[in-house]
This record gives structure tokens, C-alpha cells and sequence, in this order.
């Protein structure tokens, strides 16, 4: 083995300059690391697992799926007890028959929950394509090509024997007429009421960039700070300077959006600069540490010699979602620091907000991906490949066998007559905001929701309870007990939810009948004019967004600039407050709708808000045991009407403290009193701080 040479710790140079200069010394690596290297080398091709490599790599969500059908597999032949089949390799067309008709024949899935059940034959076939992975990654081999093929008349067999429908839903497309209207409703109404007033500008934002960017619900819950780019552009044209906002899409190929913004705009409704800058401002996100306004954004120029400023964030932000979920903590919601919104509370955000907005079809999050990809697709400044890159989909026939509706959007007859379409009539016929009507049924009433309790289902489990209550002391608590409760409240959901979708398809024919009818007969339709008219009143804050929003354009460059700082302005602050997740409408599901106060009394009713804030804070303090809750009272998220709310008893405030503030505390965790400015040690102190100077038993 070479020795190493002496180093002259006096010279200037280091070994690794002798050793290039001379060619005759070795590195730091000698035989003994050589030697090392080859025996890891060795052990890890002993150890080497092809498979490792060589299988697919699935996502979560696929993953998912293959299990629960590898699942469902196997409890087939257990449930059949014919263990002896179970094998893959012993699969025939008379094993796979057994199974998918075992398989649609379940009525019941995990703990004794009710299945939606299969209704398509799509659906089934997807079943079919599902089995086929998991048998390739049970075998390493795929499905002998002979069953694969024979399979096809045994799903086709099965489709027709239970039932299943060929078509597939609608895939129905918001436009941005029906976007507009969506838009307007979620900043409007009140029916619907979000947790944190953060989620409405969420789901506004949501709605924008679905509609522009045509992406996937997922990728979109999926940006994050890092994945913005705020920078103040030159105009080539010699204009004034414009924000640009850069989305990248990190888990779509990395795609960049730029989008401009639009200066003397009918309406805000469709800014994301509005929305999306709000919240920066509101999360004090940019990197430069006195940029925290619109009017300081305005002040911003750009230097001759540079056709841009970048206006980068914290870096401490990368990795933070710009959609983010609310928790519940003891004082009520408040947004998470790092936790993504799911695509489960999303979903029911947009259907809502479709059905206050009064559209007969169903919206979903890909209501905009459909919309948007056939606005590319006819847009002649956009190529097919642009539209592939934009879509993520390999080749056009993905759009157009997955995405492109049924419905045929083109004026048939003026193409074969050879006369001028009826372009905007199309459109109309087309859209969502056809079918809008205010009076469509949404909720059942008071008698339509008790009379569920007629079924013989649900009365034989009531009487079931009652004899079970009469028949042991203290039964509430009993484990039996609360199993038929919640068989009960099942039953009674299962049979409502029925109920409302039989009234919703009659009043779909019902309802025009009538309306020829008094039309003809000369009848007034006045329950149109009071469903449009009547609506509860919005908070002052919501209102002062809607106001800055929906502000008609400036005539000069700083009436708009000045427009757009008060819009971000009000955003800022909605993004503050607390809504306090439960609708007003659902609060007051059977009584008439409050209407909102005309514009000359708003002052009035902040001045009566304020004098009840008031008084409210002296009855916390009073010996008397309380109505009102002193933590809602002193969080100042909280709309004034929901803090200053009084319960109808002391006993229903106990109740609402123990489950809405007590249940939300951890063991050990600090906790504080607002109205009093007191931090306290953990919940036990908390409690006696309650009942000790707020008299709330809990």
C-alpha cells in the first residue's frame, strides 16, 4: 500500500494542489475504503429487491382503491365460505361472475353502514378495471387476455339484470354567466355560513382560479406560498404598471398561469388580485417587511433601466397552503397554521352555493374544469397542444371522450339551412342560469321532517327504545341504548333525505304546470316576488365586502387604483372574523326569513348593537347566574349579534359552554378569559374562573 507524503504544513498550497500538480500522490481514499465499498456493493445486491422497483407506484387515492377491492375479495369467499377459490391463480369467469354479483347485491359496508350501492354501469366497469390492478399486483402477471375479453358480456349481463343506468350524469358545465352568478351569491348570501369569514374569500378565490386555470380540484387545494409569484410589470404599451400574479402548479407538471390584472373592470368579482392579495396582506406575507397595504402596493414604481418588481413572500411561508382548513379551539374557529382545506369540505361548499344560487343541476368543483376546458377548446388563440399542456391530458381524445358534455352546443339547424346561427341563444339555452329559480326546494318543513317518524322502520326502533328506557335505570347511558339511537337518527336521515328528493323531482314538473296555469288564468305569481325579495340581513363587515366588490369602475387611473385598495382593504378584514359555521337559515329553518334593514337604518341598528354589547358585558359580571356565554361575548371575531345572543335558560347555556368551549380544550393547555384580560393555567382554573366570576356552571 502507497504511503501518504509528509505535508509542509508551511507551504501555501494543500495536498489537493500537490496531488494535481505532481500526479504522483493519492487521494484521501485508499484501498481499505475501496474494500469497503465493494463489500456494501455486494451485500446490497445480495439484499437488492427488484420488486421494489419494478411494481407501479400508485398515489394514495389509487392505492386506496386497489385495497378496498383486494378487501372486498377476500371477505366475498369468507362471507361465501369457499376460502378455496380466494386464490388468484385459480380465477375463472364463474369466480369473477360470483364476486361482482355478490358485490352488487351488498347493502351493508364497515360497522353496519349503508352503502350507496352501484346505479351505473360505468361504475361497474370501473369496478372490473380496478380488479384487473389488483390481480397484476397480487400476480406480477396480467389477467389472461381470453377472461379479459368474456368478462366484457358477463358485466354487459350484469348491467342489464340489476338495473343499471348506461348514461352517466350530466356533465354539466359553469360557464361564466352561471360563474358570475355563483360568484355574487357565495359574497351575498347568508344562508350560507362559513366557520371563519376567511372561507368565503377562500371559496371566492377557489371559484376564480377553477374557472381561469381549468385545473384539478386538487392541485389547486394543493398551492402553496412558494408557488406564488406577485410581481409589478411594466406595461409594453406605455400604460400604467400592472400586478401580475404567477400560479405554478406544482403537482401538475409545474404550469405556470400569469395572470394580469384588469384595470377599469366592470366588476371585482372576477379578480383574483383582489382576493388572493387580500389575504397576503391579511397573513402580512411579503418578504419586504413594510409592505403590508394596498396603499403602500400603490406607491410602488419601477426603475427606467428594469421592466419589473418582484414582490417576493416569506420564506417561512413556502411550505404553508394558501387553503387551509378552520379548527375549533375553546374561544371558536380560528384557520390552521399548516393543515390543508380537504376536497371533502370543499365539495359541499360549491353544491350549497350552486343551490342557493337557485340551479336546478348539481354543481361541482369540476362544473369549472368542464367549463373551462371547452372554453380552450373553441378559443382560437389556443392550440391543441396548448390545451393538452393547460388540461394535463396526453392527447385531445381525453377531452374529448372524459370532459366534452353531451349536450350539442351548436346552432344544428342555422349550419344546414346555411343561415346566421342564434350564437347568444345557444349560449342561454346551454348554460346553468337557465334553470335558476328561487323558489326550488331546498329544505323540508317542520311537518314534512316529523312525518318520517310514521315509517314502520323507524317506529318499531322507537318503540324498541322506549321499552329498553322503561326497562333499565339510567338506559341513556347504556352502550345498547346509544346503538339504537343512532340506528334511529340513521333511519330518520336515510328516509329525509328521500323524502326531499321525491319533493324536489315533483315540484321539477309540478311547479311550471302551475305557472301556465295562473298565467293563463290571469293569477299573480306573488310568492315570486316575496322569495326574491326576502333574505336575511348580512353583517355590517360582509356588507362593507359586497359594497367594495361590487363598486361600479373608476373614470381615471386613480379612482380604479383606489377601487381595487378598498376592495383588498375590505377582504383583509373579512379575512379577521369569525361566521361561526352554522347557517342562519338552518338556525331558523322553519320560521320566515328576516328582511334586510333599507340602508336608513343601519345606523340605528349599529347603535342598538352596540348599547346590547354593553349590556350584555354588565349581565356576565352579575350575581344572577348568566344567559349569555362570556366567551362568545368577549371574542371580537364574533359577529355583535351572535356575541351578545342569549340562551333561554342558564341551563342551555351550561350546555352549549360544555360542548362548544369545554370539549374544544386539551389536558394542560393554557387558556385565557378576554373580557377579564386574565390568562389561566389549564381548564380545571378555566372553570372556576366561570363559575366563580362569570357564574356559568359547567
Amino acid at each position: 500500500m502507497r504511503r501518504r507524503l509528509p505535508v509542509d504544513d508551511s507551504s501555501d498550497e494543500s495536498e489537493h494542489n500537490k496531488s494535481d500538480a505532481d500526479g504522483s500522490v493519492t487521494s484521501d481514499t485508499d484501498l481499505t475504503d475501496d474494500e469497503t465499498c465493494s463489500d456494501k456493493d455486494g451485500k446490497m445486491l445480495d439484499t437488492f429487491d427488484e420488486e421494489e422497483y419494478t411494481r407501479e407506484d400508485y398515489t394514495e387515492s389509487s392505492t386506496r382503491l386497489l385495497n378496498r377491492i383486494e378487501n372486498q375479495w377476500k371477505e366475498c369467499w369468507t362471507s361465501l365460505q369457499r376460502r378455496d377459490v380466494a386464490s388468484y391463480k385459480t380465477v375463472t369467469i364463474g369466480t369473477l361472475l360470483t364476486f361482482f354479483t355478490w358485490l352488487l347485491d351488498q347493502r351493508q359496508g364497515k360497522d353496519g353502514r349503508k352503502r350507496r350501492g352501484i346505479k351505473f354501469a360505468s361504475s361497474l366497469g370501473t369496478y372490473w378495471k380496478v380488479y384487473r390492478l389488483v390481480y397484476e399486483r397480487a400476480t406480477g402477471a396480467k389477467l389472461d387476455g381470453k377472461i379479459n375479453r368474456s368478462m366484457h358480456r358477463v358485466l354487459r349481463t350484469l348491467a342489464k339484470e340489476y338495473g343499471l343506468l348506461k348514461i352517466g350524469r350530466d356533465k354539466a358545465c359553469m360557464y361564466v354567466e352561471d360563474l358570475t352568478q355563483v360568484l355574487e351569491t357565495n359574497l351575498r348570501t347568508t344562508e350560507k355560513r362559513y366557520s371563519h369569514g376567511r372561507h368565503r374569500i377562500l371559496a371566492q378565490l377557489y371559484l376564480q382560479l377553477g374557472g381561469f386555470t381549468a385545473n384539478r380540484p386538487k392541485a389547486l387545494l394543493s398551492l402553496c406560498y412558494r408557488h406564488i409569484q406577485v410581481t409589478l410589470l411594466r406595461d409594453p404599451e406605455c400604460g400604467p404598471h400592472w400586478v401580475l400574479l404567477e400560479l405554478t402548479f406544482e403537482f401538475t407538471k409545474q404550469n405556470t398561469f400569469p395572470i394580469p390584472e384588469v384595470i377599469h373592470d366592470e366588476t371585482l368579482l372576477f379578480s383574483p388580485h383582489v382576493f388572493l392579495l387580500g389575504m397576503l396582506f391579511h397573513d402580512g406575507a411579503f418578504a419586504a417587511y413594510n409592505l403590508t397595504s394596498p396603499e403602500e402596493l400603490s406607491k410602488l414604481t419601477i426603475s427606467p433601466e428594469r421592466n419589473e418588481l418582484p414582490l417576493r413572500l416569506n420564506r417561512k411561508l413556502d411550505n404553508i397552503p394558501i387553503f387551509r382548513k378552520a379548527e375549533r379551539t375553546s374561544e371558536g374557529w380560528v384557520i390552521s397554521e399548516n393543515k390543508q382545506l380537504p376536497d371533502s369540505t370543499l365539495r359541499p361548499w360549491i353544491k350549497a352555493l350552486g343551490e342557493i344560487t337557485g340551479f336546478a343541476q348539481v354543481t361541482r368543483p369540476y362544473s369549472l374544469r368542464y367549463a373551462g376546458g371547452k372554453a380552450f377548446n373553441e378559443n382560437g388563440n389556443v392550440s391543441e397542444a396548448m390545451q393538452n399542456l393547460m388540461m394535463g391530458h396526453a392527447d385531445i381524445r381525453t377531452f374529448v371522450k372524459h370532459y366534452l358534455s353531451r349536450r350539442i352546443t351548436v346552432d344544428t339547424q342555422a349550419v344546414v339551412r346555411g343561415i346566421q346561427p342564434q350564437n347568444a341563444l345557444m349560449r342561454a339555452a346551454c348554460t346553468m342560469s337557465r334553470s335558476i329559480d328561487a323558489r326550488r326546494p331546498r329544505h323540508l318543513t317542520r311537518e314534512q321532517s316529523a312525518s318520517v317518524d310514521d315509517d314502520p322502520t323507524v317506529c318499531s326502533l322507537l318503540a324498541q327504545r322506549e321499552r329498553f328506557k322503561q326497562r333499565l335505570r339510567n338506559a341513556t347511558k347504556h352502550p345498547r341504548y346509544q346503538m339504537l339511537n343512532r340506528t334511529i337518527n340513521q333511519a330518520r336521515q336515510r328516509l329525509r333525505h328521500a323524502l326531499l328528493q321525491e319533493i324536489k323531482e315533483r315540484w321539477k314538473y309540478e311547479q311550471p304546470v302551475r305557472d301556465v296555469e295562473q298565467q293563463l288564468a290571469g293569477i299573480e305569481a306573488s310568492d315570486v316576488a316575496a322569495v326574491m325579495k326576502t333574505r336575511d340581513a348580512m353583517l355590517p363587515v360582509q356588507k362593507v365586502l359586497v359594497d367594495a366588490v361590487l363598486a361600479q369602475p373608476g373614470t381615471t387611473l386613480e379612482e380604479e387604483v383606489s377601487r381595487r385598495n378598498r376592495a383588498i382593504r375590505a377582504v383583509m378584514d373579512y379575512c379577521g372574523i369569525e361566521e361561526g359555521g352554522r347557517s342562519s337559515s338552518r338556525r331558523k329553518r322553519y320560521s320566515s326569513r328576516v328582511v334586510s334593514p333599507p340602508d336608513s337604518q343601519e345606523d340605528a341598528q349599529l347603535k342598538a348593537y352596540e348599547e346590547a354589547l354593553e349590556a350584555a358585558k354588565v349581565s356576565v359580571y352579575d350575581e344572577k347566574r348568566p344567559t349569555i356565554c362570556f366567551v362568545c361575548l368577549g371574542n371580537g371575531s364574533l359577529p355583535i349579534i351572535d356575541r351578545v345572543r342569549p340562551f333561554s335558560n342558564p341551563g342551555g347555556l351550561t350546555k352549549i359552554f360544555q360542548r362548544k368551549h369545554l370539549a374544544n380544550i386539551n389536558e394542560g393547555e393554557p387558556v385565557g378569559c378576554n373580557l377579564c384580560q386574565n390568562n389561566l393555567v389549564d381548564k380545571i382554573h378555566w372553570q372556576r374562573h366561570a363559575i366563580e366570576i362569570h357564574g356559568t356552571v359547567s
